[in-house]
């Protein structure tokens, strides 16, 4: 009999933990629904040895209590050794090939080191949750407490009544794109290499026969559990570890992962991930009748980095920043920049476009094209050309145009704005042959020059890596992925280039979202990464730096955390990404007084002119 003390009211977590109850998903609320057992100081005598292995890489927020106990995977090889917690490197192991092998090592390590009554796996970014109700549901977790008091309440009951417990189950479909639905195998081809499977599924047909029919009948499914994240008995978890790892050892000696790339490498844990939903197949259905419970999830997102900003507030305070002699403007010598509004979007409007201007050494040089329906009214026209006498302002009125009403509006905060950044080539004038386009959810924080100037090559479109890109790249191309998702909100565009290329670019563009519909999620800019797949531009991190860099950015990214860091505390562009708006009472945005500097200018500067 082993015991342990919870003695913290629910009511006084929440405060200490910072929850608030209209802020903080679910969680607060559910921590309180649970009052009358966490309200009072509550002793827990615990008759069986569970431990659920949480896996790190590096370093984080560690949790542990009674039932989980962080593990630091991949420690025979790692640069960092992670303080505080035991390492998969110790007795029988296969540390070493954590690269390949993932979250495996520890399986093995766990495997072939402990003797718990009941033991497996979780991610240091997704942890089981046993509280009441919480089967087979996904919390999100954005602030960085330890949760462990909440989802720790009825391991012991659900272990005692079930055989195995797994992470909940989904829908297998494209990253990002739930409507894309799809078998386990169908994913698996798109996203990795087809023969890996058929190699696997041909060794479990030779060696482990009693799993293969399961194996078919399981990559048949649109449905799974991922991440190898399982609990059970000591026994249950030998037979396991004696299934994956016999096959996987197998697949290793018979595969040649040379060429592959750093992603398409992890092979093996992808492979396990199958082999791991065939197990609790083979265990439920075929015999045996196990007993199978798919726990909750409490997802923790990469937690918001700390930031030096005193360089950049100070800059952007300064008033000698145009002092300094002009820079010359090439490309023909006039600066094109595409932009999009209506009259809900005014106040937005002129401050990007302030701060846009106030930064230049060559606000005179700019020639503004606006591209709107008759959302945009004459009043606004007006008083947007009286704001900003020294610029060239043209207005295109595309009220007409048929094609950014066919593409879906997927977002609460989209709208059909965001499609005419497509068909900018059917009415801007022939002269403009190059152009930047700019979203106004942002202050611009340097000359835009820099950027006009920028050399592209034979490339056609330039941009910034997307917050989200590798995730996004994977969506749209699976195993074909690549490093240059670009964000749309900032963007060099070749018109003329891409016209000689691709003659009817509207033609492109409608081919594009056909052929890829169910993954396409986000609008205009998954269209454009389709488009121009082998024609993208990757500009400087600082050109566009969104609001996930500054905050919990849970997707994957395809630049690195130097130059994610340089480009927060350094950003020519800030990008009010997401629903994250600085206008917005909610918003926690850290440079959200950047904007409003802008925007206060902004304002009086319009007001003065219009009352002229």
């Amino acid at each position: 009999m082993r015991q342990f003390t919870y003695g913290v009211s629910a009511k006084a977590y929440c405060a200490v933990a910072g929850l608030q109850k209209d802020r903080h998903n679910k969680l607060c609320d559910l921590l309180l629904q649970t009052e009358p057992q966490l309200g009072r100081p509550i002793k827990i005598e615990t008759e069986m040895d569970i431990k659920i292995y949480v896996c790190h890489h590096k370093e984080g927020p560690i949790f542990r209590n009674e039932f989980f106990e962080p593990i630091q995977v991949g420690k025979a090889i790692s640069a960092h050794n992670i303080n505080g917690i035991i390492g998969d490197d110790t007795g029988e192991n296969i540390s070493h090939k954590n690269r390949e092998w993932c979250e495996l090592t520890a399986i093995y390590w766990i495997w072939k080191n402990t003797n718990h009554d009941y033991v497996g796996i979780n991610h240091y970014r997704r942890y089981m949750n046993f509280a009441k109700d919480s089967a087979n549901k996904t919390l999100l977790l954005d602030k960085n407490i330890d949760f462990l008091l909440y989802c720790s309440q009825y391991i012991e009951e659900i272990c005692k009544n079930h055989d195995i417990i797994t992470s909940p189950l989904c829908k297998v479909h494209q990253v990002g794109s739930p409507a894309s639905g799809q078998t386990l195998y169908e994913n698996y081809r798109l996203n990795h290499f087809e023969s890996d499977l058929e190699t696997t599924l041909s060794i479990i047909k030779n060696t482990h026969k009693d799993y293969y029919e399961a194996s078919r009948l399981s990559l048949g499914l649109d449905f799974c559990f991922f991440g190898n994240m399982l609990l059970m008995g000591k026994d249950l978890f030998d037979e396991y570890c004696n299934f994956i790892f016999p096959v996987l050892f197998e697949v290793e000696k018979t595969i040649d992962t040379t060429y592959y790339d750093y992603y398409q490498k992890r092979v093996f844990g992808f492979l396990a991930e199958r082999l791991s939903n065939i197990f609790v197949m083979k265990k439920h259905l075929f015999g045996e009748k196990k007993r199978i419970y798919h726990a909750g999830q409490i997802s923790l997102p990469n937690f918001a980095k700390t930031y030096d900003f005193s360089f950049l507030f100070k800059k952007t305070r300064s008033e000698s920043r145009n002092e300094e002699a002009e820079s010359p403007v090439g490309y023909g010598g006039t600066m094109h920049i595409v932009i999009s509004f209506d009259d809900a979007y005014m106040e937005q409007a002129v401050t990007s476009i302030h701060s846009l201007t106030k930064n230049s050494k060559n606000p005179e040089k700019m020639s503004f094209h606006v591209i709107h329906d008759n959302r945009l009214g004459e009043r606004n026209i007006s008083n947007i050309e009286k704001t900003f006498p020294n610029v060239s302002f043209r207005f295109y009125d595309v009220e007409n145009d048929p094609l950014p009403d066919v593409f879906p509006k997927n977002r609460a905060h989209i709208s059909k704005n965001t499609y005419y950044r497509l068909i900018i080539q059917d009415f801007l004038p022939a002269e403009v042959e190059r152009l930047i386009y700019v979203d106004l959810d942002t202050v611009i924080c340097d000359d835009i020059t820099q950027l006009w100037n920028t050399d592209l090559g034979d490339k056609i479109i330039a941009g910034c890596a997307d917050e989200g890109g590798l995730t996004q790249s994977r969506k749209l191309f699976g195993r074909l992925h690549n490093k240059n998702y670009i964000n749309a909100g900032v963007f060099i565009f070749e018109i003329k280039k891409a016209k000689e290329k691709y003659k009817n670019l509207r033609f492109l563009y409608i081919e594009s979202f056909s052929k890829n519909m169910r993954n396409v999620t986000l609008q205009d800019q998954d269209i454009l990464n389709i488009s121009f797949k082998d024609d993208i531009y990757l500009l400087p991190l600082r050109w566009n730096v969104g609001s996930r860099i500054y905050g919990n950015n849970e997707i994957d990214c395809a630049y690195s955390a130097t130059e994610e860091k340089a480009a927060a505390e350094n950003p020519a562009l800030i990008h009010f990404t997401g629903e994250e708006k600085p206008w917005k009472e909610t918003s926690n945005h850290p440079l959200k007084t950047i904007y409003f500097f802008y925007r206060d200018e902004a304002m009086q500067l319009f007001r003065n002119r219009i009352q002229r």
